[in-house]
């Protein structure tokens, strides 16, 4: 069964169901990635599950495009960027 992203984003409310939408956000990728690899879309769209940045450099160009454009963004400034930073080293 496909997760709704947009629904578990409308439900992050705690430290547990941000996790949640992160793990199904991961999964995502990873279906996409799988998907992709036996069935390619066209270098000029998104992928099968609508992602448009297939690399981490890709995806954090997004992440900053969107959170200097949003007003929407409402956070722990300091942990989110610890979350994003051990990313970069944690196993």
């Amino acid at each position: 069964m496909k997760v709704d992203l947009n629904e578990l984003l409308d439900n992050v409310n705690s430290k547990e169901t941000f996790f949640e939408f992160l793990d199904a956000l991961k999964r995502d990728k990873e279906d996409e990635d799988a998907k992709e690899n036996e069935n390619p879309s066209s270098p000029y769209s998104s992928g099968v599950n609508g992602w448009e940045n297939g690399s981490i450099a890709a995806f954090l160009d997004a992440m900053h495009a969107f959170g200097q454009d949003s007003d929407k963004i409402r956070l722990d400034w300091r942990s989110f960027a610890l979350l994003l930073y051990a990313g970069k080293f944690y196993e």
